[in-house]
């Protein structure tokens, strides 16, 4: 594992002050109905949101009824999860220890401080999300697959992975190389590039706070669907859909993100 890669230092305390304008109570509220009419899962299923982040769709599963693990390897993001876990009304357990990191418990939901490569779930859950752009930060694309088998490993046979994220031909498209926006009362400006050798996304923030100039750095591969479908069938999944985003409308190069529906074969 390399020392201190830079999702690191993205995935901080500046990226909740500016996320959350992204990835606001509606949007939540819709992915989370769209997500369950999808899956399909009866109440008390085993859920994996890995890459859970500050728990947005984690807490509202597990008030849903369903047992939810949080994974993520941001401290940062896992203590607003705790919090948002705690004024949903369900007091945390602290201190208490998961079997592959430290966790704190909500109700039905458990939060796991763990890198996505330290995974060690063996046919636990009924299904894994993987939501919101949580997938590519690594600088391998090995690192990438040995996850997906990992999530595979993780799963119940018949389980369920569902990942959304960018759709890179609408991104590469649509996206402006230099942009001014307003994020929770804060002027914002990035630099955009892609490396279309290496496929990876670079987006270069810049703001002032006190008077200071603050720079945060993104850098992630953006795979094609027919990238990800490549890796997920190759680690044995089977696909059930592939969509234009949580409408489920059909993906073209207009659909601003990608969703795809995977299951594992029920004799794996």
């Amino acid at each position: 594992m390399a020392d201190r890669e830079h999702w690191h230092d993205f995935f901080g305390e500046d990226y909740l002050l500016f996320s959350e304008v992204i990835l606001h109570g509606e949007r939540t509220a819709f992915e989370v109905d769209q997500l369950l009419q999808l899956l399909r899962l009866p109440q008390g299923a085993r859920i994996l949101d890995l890459g859970c982040g500050q728990g947005r769709i984690s807490v509202p599963l597990a008030q849903r009824g369903y047992k939810v693990t949080g994974v993520d390897a941001s401290g940062a993001l896992l203590a607003a999860a705790r919090e948002r876990a705690e004024s949903a009304g369900a007091a945390e357990a602290a201190g208490t220890k998961g079997t592959n990191g430290t966790a704190g418990t909500a109700g039905n939901v458990s939060f796991i401080e763990l890198d996505m490569r330290e995974l060690e779930a063996v046919e636990e859950f009924d299904a894994v999300i993987n939501l919101g752009t949580a997938f590519g930060y690594l600088q391998s694309e090995e690192e990438d697959k040995d996850i997906v088998r990992r999530i595979v490993r993780s799963l119940k046979p018949g389980g369920q992975f569902i990942q959304e994220t960018e759709n890179r031909e609408f991104k590469l498209m649509h996206s402006a190389k230099k942009t001014w926006d307003m994020m929770n009362g804060q002027p914002v400006w990035s630099q955009r590039e892609f490396d279309s050798v290496s496929g990876r996304w670079n987006e270069v923030m810049n703001w002032l706070e006190a008077g200071s100039l603050k720079t945060s750095r993104l850098n992630l591969r953006l795979y094609a669907a027919t990238e990800l479908l490549g890796m997920h069938t190759g680690a044995g999944l089977i696909c059930e859909g592939v969509y234009g985003g949580f409408d489920f409308s059909p993906l073209t190069t207009n659909s601003p993100r990608l969703l795809i529906h995977m299951k594992k074969k029920q004799d794996a």
